[in-house]
């Protein structure tokens, strides 16, 4: 017995790395790429972190066609993804990695992720022993990967972010949430190839199964693709100069049906695939341009349908969808200061009325001790607040050896619709509907923007984290923990 903590100790206390790395224009990339003599890795290591906070913070989750199996759930309104900025209780990290794989997981011991945000004093999954107030995350792990690296290519396939383009706040793959991924990446010389498949939670709503196997695409009426697949392929290609470095990518959402070689083949161009009834696909542009060594400007465009009377179904088929930003950043001495704008369209990734064919990702929590206990949460595959917004954000990083601040502002234009009479953000349920056959009806009316200002302050002293965050200085939330 002995002899098995001691081992357990030697494996915590090993500092070398072999993760992935998040400082790329297309992330994440293998430790390889980075390191040229990446050692050999057997780790085990453990983290505890209590952390307590008040404040005042809106923890009701806006939720969509509730059913038995699952309810579609918004984790931004209200609650604006604060179940992401609570640390676990505990935290187990595997590493192994020799000859260029690396096995990853990443096991958080803490509350489920909607008590977690109703309860967000503290992160203490039982209060004493009265064991009705229980809440265990069993959806873990939200952090696994398998790959094999070498100095010129990777392949990996797992659960984690994914991120296209420098930018704060990406347009069309941002790491707002994990993917379930297989990703294949090679470069030769100036040239990066990135190729992507993600799966997305298949599971409707029953108002959304009835939309599914009921309508079908104007082009072909009569089809119904309603088989329980939702899949997401993606792939770009990125060319880097001296100072500057472009990248062009493309992804395609199939739904309703199993996807074959036309929709994965990685060098495909996905808008000429005609995957009609099953196929939406969005065409993506962005860069980024060093002015000198600590000046950096960048920006992308992102198109999902573009609207001229002569193709497709007409101009009233579907509506003309994109989404773009552009920013830049400074650094001086240990700080960076950086500037952002982002715009989607009010209907960017929701120009298809078929549930399958929205550009987004779907997950399934369960939630044992609150409401709503089967959520199909519906993140954004792309900019973190979805479609019709508009924010504009600036901020600074501090970085030193022991002390660490970052500092940020969004001022935040989300537009909105009325819902049975109830005010609530336009998300991914409220779709375009002239695309299909029979004739469809928008079920919800457009309303007035709302305007959030969000302040976010993270500071850092060795094991030391303390977190502030409000909107519009009304919901705020203090909160700290220590890292053992």
């Amino acid at each position: 017995m002995k002899k098995i903590i001691l081992f357990i100790f030697v494996l915590i206390s090993t500092i070398t790395f072999s993760e992935f790395v998040y400082n790329s224009y297309v992330s994440p990339i293998p430790t390889e790429w980075v390191n040229d003599n990446q050692p050999e890795i057997y780790k085990v290591k453990l983290n505890f972190s209590p952390w307590v906070a008040f404040g005042n913070w809106n923890s009701t989750f806006v939720t969509n066609y509730p059913w038995g199996w699952g309810t579609p759930t918004n984790p931004a309104e209200n609650v604006f993804y604060l179940y992401n900025e609570i640390p676990p209780l505990m935290n187990i990290t595997f590493e192994f990695s020799k000859n260029g794989f690396t096995l990853f997981s990443n096991v958080n011991i803490q509350k489920e992720p909607i008590t977690r945000t109703k309860n967000f004093e503290n992160n203490i999954i039982i209060n004493g022993f009265d064991f009705s107030t229980f809440s265990f995350d069993m959806n873990f792990p939200e952090h696994f990967y398998i790959y094999y690296a070498n100095q010129n290519s990777f392949i990996s396939i797992g659960r984690f972010p994914l991120k296209w383009g420098v930018s704060k706040y990406p347009i069309t793959i941002s790491d707002t949430t994990y993917q379930d991924n297989l990703t294949f990446s090679t470069k030769i010389d100036n040239f990066r190839y990135t190729y992507h498949l993600i799966s997305s939670n298949p599971l409707l709503s029953s108002a959304e199964q009835t939309i599914q196997s009921s309508y079908s695409e104007q082009h072909t009426p009569g089809v119904i693709f309603d088989e329980p697949y939702k899949s997401i392929i993606a792939h770009r290609f990125d060319f880097s100069f001296d100072k500057l470095r472009f990248g062009i990518g493309e992804l395609n959402v199939v739904g309703g049906k199993f996807p074959d070689i036309i929709d994965l083949n990685p060098l495909m161009f996905y808008h000429n695939t005609y995957g009609e009834g099953y196929s939406n696909v969005l065409a993506s542009v962005d860069f980024n341009y060093l002015v000198n060594e600590n000046i950096q400007i960048y920006g992308e465009f992102s198109m999902d349908d573009f609207e001229v009377p002569w193709t497709e179904g007409g101009s009233n088929y579907k509506p003309g969808a994109n989404g773009y930003n552009f920013g830049a950043s400074v650094k001086f001495n240990n700080f960076t200061f950086w500037t952002e704008y982002d715009h989607t369209s009010e209907w960017m990734y929701i120009t298809n009325y078929l549930p399958y064919l929205r550009i987004n990702v779907r997950h399934f929590y369960l939630d044992n001790l609150t409401s709503p206990k089967r959520a199909l949460m519906d993140f954004p595959l792309g900019f973190t607040y979805g479609p019709d917004a508009t924010m504009v954000s600036a901020g600074f990083n501090y970085n030193s050896e022991d002390f660490n601040i970052e500092f940020e502002y969004n001022l935040l234009f989300k537009g909105t619709v009325v819902d049975d009479g109830v005010q609530r953000w336009k998300w991914f349920w409220d779709s375009w509907y002239g695309n299909v056959t029979p004739e469809a009806t928008y079920a919800v009316e457009d309303s007035t923007d709302l305007t959030y200002n969000i302040i976010s302050i993270d500071v850092n002293y060795k094991r030391i984290f303390l977190k502030f965050k409000t909107i519009n200085f009304e919901n705020y939330l203090l909160g700290v923990y220590y890292k053992f």
